[in-house]
Order: C-alpha cells, then structure tokens, then sequence
C-alpha cells in the first residue's frame, strides 16, 4: 500500500472515531439533561432501598426473593417455573399440567412435587437454598420438609424465610452445637 493510500486510511478512521465520540457525547447528554424536553436520569433501586419497600409486596410475592426468583428454585430451571401461552404450570417431570394460580399454594398437585419449591407441601420435593455454586457436589439442597421448620438448614439461612424475626435453631458449623437464633447465619464458605 503506498503512502498516499496509509494516510487516507488513517484521516478516514480518524473521522469516524471522532464522529462516533461526538455521538456518544450527544446521546449521553441528551439522556442525563434533565431540561431537555422532560428527561431526566432515573437511579437505578440498589438492594437497600428494595428491602425498604418490601413492606409494599403483595402475598402472592412472598415466594420471591430479594433477586426476584422463586424461592427454592435451582437458578438454572427458573425458566421452567413460567406459565405457559395457557396460564398453566407444566411439572418438570411428568406431562401433568396444573393451572399456575396452583403452584405454591400449599398443596401437592404434581405427582413429582416440582409445584410447590417455596413450601414443605410435597413429601418428594426438594428446595435448593439461595446461595447456589455450579460443582455439581456442592449443590446446597434441602427436603422440602424441612422449609420453614424453624431450623436452620441452609447455610445461608434462605430456607426459614417466613419465621425471619422468631426463634430459630441454627447449628455452628465449626462445633455443631445447635442454638437459638432470630436470623439463619449466613456460614456459606465461598
């Protein structure tokens, strides 16, 4: 390539860069200028402030956690946990289908129990606790039977969620004495 050719290269790179900053300078003070036309930075809600305006949830999202998932989902099945075009919950392991209203309600409907991960309705089901690691050997689960029994059983505590506040029973993990507790210990080793 000849010098003429090099230089032209390099002035027209140079005038996209700079066109391509200039956009993004206008696009960014467009969207922060809080005279121009109405618009105004909105802040993004940091955890803090969610757990202040939890009081505000409703009871149907009490099955929700503060990430917005179902409790005692495994993060990777979320998606089977949505209804369908029908409003109807699929159970993982069988082609039974309920309606979604059904799922969590303290009742046992798919013969597999995968309707009821928030709750210790289903005698087979099983709750993954909230602090979740990808080694298969490290999977933090618990019997559904034991959510909500007022012990601690997840090492992050997220299986006790409804007694927050009560007298719970929660285990050192260092001496496995059991003692009394108002909040599950988070002794999750990362």
């Amino acid at each position: 390539m000849g010098l003429k050719k090099k230089k032209n290269v390099i002035i027209i790179s140079s005038c996209m860069a700079s066109c391509y900053i200039l956009y993004q300078l206008y696009f960014f003070l467009t969207i922060t200028s809080e005279v121009n036309e109405g618009n105004r930075v909105v802040p993004v809600l940091d955890h803090d402030t969610i757990r202040e305006v939890l009081h505000l949830r409703s009871e149907e999202d009490k099955y929700i956690n503060e990430n917005g998932m179902i409790r005692g989902v495994f993060y990777t099945k979320i998606n089977d946990y949505r209804p369908d075009s029908n409003n109807e919950f699929k159970c993982r392991k069988s082609d039974q289908r309920i309606p979604y209203e059904q799922m969590n309600d303290d009742f046992c409907d798919c013969e597999d129990g995968t309707d009821e991960p928030s709750t210790n309705a289903c005698p087979t089901g099983v709750f993954y606790c909230q602090t979740q690691n990808q080694k298969k050997q490290e999977l933090f689960v618990v019997p559904s039977g034991k959510v909500n029994d007022g012990i601690c059983d997840c090492c992050d505590g997220s299986d006790e969620w409804i007694h927050e506040g009560g007298k719970l029973l929660s285990q050192s993990s260092s001496k496995h004495y059991r003692f009394y507790v108002t909040r599950c210990p988070n002794v999750c080793q990362k």
